[in-house]
């Protein structure tokens, strides 16, 4: 079987459960959490698709790490992954599951990356003129990239405003460059 099929099967049995038993927010929060922890440390996701860790082995991490931590259904929910050699896609399953809640809320997904941290009073702004815009809920995730040098970069699902300073620079770069021609 297809791994994406897999991730998407197993992400929406999960959300389609959360919402039976009223915790779909609770478990949101726990599958942002655990696809974070995939980007913040990457030998979390080694661990998981190491053949030579048991699966043993990788049940006491999972009852370390998560078991006072989250819910307990998406604590259950981990557990039955290992039972079932799933493990492997877990990161995946925590995209997954977060794509379908955001498509069944109706929320669109933004991304704002910009040169430093952006204070949390201007977030609300952009959070606030996305939700104008769009006329909806907006999912807003930030990230910080130094290479922008300065400004930032805002990408609401597939439409994007790069205001950066890299941007600007490689404009006037290319019209420099077509100006001497």
């Amino acid at each position: 079987m297809d791994e994406s099929k897999i991730s998407v099967r197993y992400a929406k049995a999960l959300l389609s459960l959360a919402k039976e038993k009223q915790v779909a927010q609770l478990v949101k929060m726990d599958m942002e959490m655990i696809y974070h922890l995939f980007d913040t440390m990457p030998r979390f996701d080694q661990v998981l698709k190491s053949p030579v860790v048991a699966a043993k082995e990788k049940r006491k991490l999972f009852e370390d790490v998560f078991d006072e931590n989250i819910n307990p259904m998406t604590y259950s929910f981990l557990m039955m992954l290992i039972t079932n050699n799933r493990e492997t896609y877990l990161k995946d399953i925590a995209r997954n599951f977060h794509d379908s809640f955001r498509k069944e809320a109706g929320y669109k997904a933004a991304r704002l990356t910009s040169a430093i941290e952006i204070d949390p009073a201007t977030v609300e702004q952009f959070r606030a003129l996305i939700r104008k815009h769009f006329m909806t809920e907006v999912d807003l995730t930030c990230k910080v990239d130094s290479k922008l040098i300065g400004g930032f970069v805002l990408q609401v699902e597939d439409q994007q405003i790069d205001a950066s300073v890299a941007a600007k620079l490689k404009k006037l770069k290319k019209e420099l460059l077509s100006s001497e021609k």
